[in-house]
C-alpha cells in the first residue's frame, strides 16, 4: 500500500501549499465571487435579446473563465499574481475557452442525436464527460493546450492519474458546492468565492505534481527521505 502513503503525502503537500497561497492571495476569493455575480448581471441585461443574448453571455463567461485561469495559473506556477494582470487576462484564453465550449456542444449534440432513444447511454456519456474532461481547466491554463487537443490531453491525464486525481477533485468539488449553495448573502458569496479559489489552486498544484513526476518517482523520494 505504499502508493496510498505516497498519495496521502502528495495531498498533504498540495493542500497545505494551496492554503498558504490562498492566504497570500485572499483577493482571488473576492474575484471568484465578483465574476459570477457580474455574469448574472450581464445575463439579466441581455435576456431580452434572445439567442443573441445567449451568445453574448457565453462570450462574457468565456472572458471571465480566461481571466480566472490566468490568475490561478500565475499563482500556481509563480507563487504570485497581481491586479495589474487582470485587464489582459480576459483575452488570454478567450479563444481556447470558446472553442472548447463549441466543441463540447457539438459533441453532446451528435451523441444526443445518436442515442436519443437510449437514456441510460446518455447518462453514461454525461458521467464519462464529467470524469475524463475534469482536467480541462488545467490543460488550458497550465499545459497551454487548445482546440481538440484539450479533450485528448484531459482524457490522457485522467486515464494515467485517475487514482490520485479523481478523489481530490471530488472532495474539492463537494467543498466548493457546499460553500456555494449557501443562500445568497455577502458572507456566503465570499465563502463560495474563497472555496472556488482554493479548489482551483489545489487542483493546479496537484496537476503540476502529477505531470512532473510518476508513482515510482514519488515512492523513491519517500524512501530516500531521512
Amino acid at each position: 500500500m505504499s502508493w496510498l502513503v505516497d498519495t496521502l503525502q502528495l495531498y498533504a503537500r498540495v493542500f497545505r501549499r494551496g492554503a498558504t497561497l490562498l492566504l497570500a492571495h485572499w483577493w482571488l476569493g473576492v474575484v471568484g465571487a465578483v465574476y459570477p455575480l457580474a455574469l448574472l448581471g450581464v445575463a439579466m441585461v441581455v435576456a431580452p435579446l434572445g439567442i443573441m443574448g445567449g451568445f453574448l453571455v457565453t462570450l462574457v463567461a468565456a472572458a471571465f473563465a480566461s481571466s480566472w485561469l490566468v490568475l490561478v495559473a500565475q499563482i500556481v506556477r509563480n507563487g504570485r499574481a497581481t491586479f495589474a494582470e487582470v485587464p489582459a487576462s480576459f483575452g488570454t484564453h478567450l479563444g481556447d475557452v470558446v472553442t472548447f465550449l463549441f466543441l463540447l456542444w457539438a459533441l453532446r449534440f451528435v451523441v444526443g442525436v445518436a442515442v436519443a432513444q437510449l437514456e441510460y447511454l446518455v447518462i453514461v456519456f454525461q458521467l464519462a464527460l464529467l470524469v475524463f474532461l475534469s482536467a480541462v481547466p488545467e490543460e488550458i491554463a497550465l499545459a497551454d493546450e487548445s482546440g481538440a487537443a484539450v479533450f485528448v490531453e484531459s482524457y490522457r491525464f485522467v486515464a494515467a492519474h485517475w487514482i490520485e486525481w479523481l478523489p481530490a477533485a471530488a472532495v474539492l468539488l463537494i467543498v466548493w458546492a457546499a460553500a456555494a449553495s449557501v443562500p445568497l448573502q455577502p458572507a456566503a458569496v465570499l465563502a463560495g468565492g474563497g472555496a472556488g479559489a482554493f479548489m482551483f489552486i489545489v487542483r493546479g498544484l496537484l496537476f503540476l505534481e502529477l505531470t512532473s513526476s510518476s508513482r515510482r518517482a514519488r515512492e523513491f523520494q519517500r524512501r530516500a527521505a531521512p
